[in-house]
């Protein structure tokens, strides 16, 4: 039986839902489509200045915004969707994802324990475990995961032998 405490904040919450967001396909489409596509349509307008009205200045501008644009919007973008993320939360339903968790592998069950309480989920309910460079993510549906950042697991945890041992359980 393998145990580890650690705490979920809530940039924790909004790391986990970016990271869901860059696995989509559409996001990813958007961004290259404001990184890329939109700038160079921006470009060819400024070589229409640039060739045909024989006016440099304001090519030289509006190359300047194509670049920023480019530059630009995928920061905006990223912005923008942790705007959203925060909106998706009410107060609650942070309060109740928010905060202390111990986490312990027992042969039948993963075993979930907070301030709400203790929960016990079978490991044939765990989907898979994905561990990223601050964070660890167990899936238990789809779109929804045990959030465990690596940077507030308690020292005294065991977290590598934690997840060595609940990938053994998953399959």
């Amino acid at each position: 039986m393998t145990e580890i405490q650690y705490e979920v904040r809530e940039k924790d919450l909004i790391a986990f839902n970016e990271y869901e967001l860059e696995k989509s396909e559409r996001i990813q489409k958007t961004i290259r489509r404001h990184q890329a596509m939109i700038p160079g349509i921006i470009a060819i307008l400024a070589l229409l200045l640039f060739f045909y009205f024989k006016d440099i200045p304001s090519a030289v501008y509006v190359v300047l915004i194509a670049m920023a644009w480019g530059l630009g919007v995928p920061f905006f973008l990223k912005w923008h969707m942790r705007k959203q993320i925060r909106q998706n939360y009410s107060e609650k339903e942070k309060a109740s994802i928010l905060g202390h968790y111990t986490l312990r592998a027992e042969k039948d069950n993963l075993v979930e324990i907070s301030a709400s309480g203790e929960e016990k989920l079978p490991w044939k309910k765990v989907l898979r475990i994905e561990k990223e460079k601050k964070y660890v993510f167990i899936y238990i549906s789809l779109n929804a995961a045990l959030i465990i950042p690596i940077a507030t697991v308690t020292k005294d945890s065991q977290l590598a032998e934690f997840v060595k041992m609940a990938d053994e359980c998953i399959e």
